[in-house]
This record gives structure tokens, C-alpha cells and sequence, in this order.
């Protein structure tokens, strides 16, 4: 064996150890012990998972510097989460790392969304029901039951819907998009602005106003009432 060879058997070992210790360390993790909440507001940069089932609580994975910053408050029926700064933080040169948060609802009718992170729930029902995004983040809802429904987004995020509602009231601005083919509207208003496109579902009536240069369908077989002011398009009634 060489001199060469030998040496670089005696460093392999070493090698390994170092390659081991800076690997990424396993994430830790926080648990929360939650009041009962029907709306859930979520403003952190965070992946947040909600399902439908008791106990009502939360456990939260991530750095732990991360999860140091986070925080989860229910009062008055609401969930707010939340991250808290730190003196100096402006001056990290590293993120803190992805997190997150699994959380478990009792019932939950009302839910929205700031930020560049992600909220997923599995159900939203209620007499009346409400859906809010406002910036890049991502919004899902697989399973929407509600007599009046509300949505809003603003910016360019993206927005998934399903379910049923009997009337749904739409305010969408910016270049975001909601894919809502899923969710059967039978009463649908929707009023849309910026380069957004959409996909929405009615099945009795559709009243439809578009203001900007994104494109919106309409599926079903509604009635349609269509009010086209900008340089998009609009398709109703259009089938399945």
C-alpha cells in the first residue's frame, strides 16, 4: 500500500464523524395545550395542518430555535399563530427553519391565512363559513359543508376549496388563484380583479364580475349574469 493510500484509509474514519456531526440535527418539538376555537388565524411562516378530532390541542416540529419564536393562543373561541421576533433577528444570516404545526379542531367555521406559509384543513362547516387568504401563501380546504359561505384573497397565493355551500360570495384581487372546482356553489357571486385565474362551480346562478386580466370558469350549468370590464375572460355554465 502507498503512502498515499494509507492515509487516506487512516482519514476515512475521520471523515465520516465529521460528515456526521454536521448533519442536521432531528427536530425537536413543542406541544400545546389549546381552549376550544371555531376560527383559526394563522400570521407566521409556518406549515400548519388542521383535522377534525378530539382532543382539541397542537404539537409543533422544527428547529428549536424556531419553535422558541412560535406562538399559539386561543381565546374568545379564536386561534392566532403567531412568531415572535427577537432582539437581533435582522442581523441572522440563516432562516430558522421550516416548521410545522399539526393541529386538532373540535369545529372550525372560519379560517384564514397571512403570509408566505400554508394552512391545510380537512373540514369547514357552519350556518355560515368564511375563507381569507392575503399574500403568497397556500390555502386548502378539502371539505367546505355551509349555508353562506365568504372568501377573500389578496395577492398572489393560491387557494383550494371543496365541499358545498348554498351561497358563496367571492372577493378575489391580485395574481393568485383559487381552485375551487371542487366546491358546489348553489348560489354564486364573485367579483375578481388583477391576473388571477380561476376556477369556481355553481350549480343554480352565477353572477359574475371581472375587472382584470385573469381568466375565470365557471362550472356547472348556472344561470349566468356576466359583467366583463377587463381584458380577461370569462367562461359560465360551461358543464363539468
Amino acid at each position: 500500500m502507498t503512502h498515499a493510500l494509507r492515509c487516506a484509509a487512516r482519514a476515512t474514519p475521520v471523515l465520516a464523524a465529521l460528515l456526521l456531526a454536521a448533519g442536521p440535527a432531528s427536530a425537536a418539538e413543542k406541544r400545546f395545550g389549546l381552549t376550544s376555537f371555531e376560527t383559526i388565524e394563522v400570521n407566521a411562516d409556518v406549515a400548519v395542518e388542521v383535522v377534525t378530532r378530539a382532543p382539541v390541542s397542537a404539537v409543533a416540529t422544527g428547529p428549536q430555535d424556531a419553535l422558541d419564536r412560535l406562538s399559539l393562543e386561543s381565546r374568545d373561541g379564536r386561534l392566532v399563530i403567531s412568531q415572535r421576533q427577537f432582539a437581533g433577528d435582522e442581523k441572522r444570516r440563516r432562516p430558522h427553519g421550516p416548521v410545522t404545526v399539526r393541529v386538532n379542531a373540535a369545529h372550525l367555521n372560519s379560517a384564514t391565512l397571512a403570509g408566505a406559509g400554508s394552512l391545510r384543513i380537512d373540514t369547514l362547516k357552519g350556518q355560515r363559513a368564511m375563507v381569507g387568504l392575503r399574500g403568497p401563501g397556500q390555502l386548502t380546504v378539502g371539505a367546505i359543508a355551509a349555508d353562506r359561505l365568504q372568501v377573500a384573497m389578496i395577492g398572489n397565493g393560491t387557494m383550494t376549496l371543496g365541499g358545498a355551500a348554498k351561497t358563496a360570495r367571492m372577493t378575489l384581487s391580485g395574481a393568485g388563484m383559487v381552485d375551487a372546482g371542487a366546491l358546489e356553489v348553489g348560489e354564486l357571486i364573485s367579483d375578481s380583479e388583477g391576473a388571477g385565474d380561476h376556477i369556481l362551480h355553481a350549480v343554480k346562478s352565477a353572477a359574475v364580475t371581472a375587472r382584470g386580466i385573469g381568466k375565470v370558469v365557471v362550472l356547472g350549468r348556472p344561470v349566468c349574469t356576466v359583467r366583463n370590464v377587463g381584458s380577461g375572460s370569462v367562461t359560465c355554465g360551461s358543464g363539468k
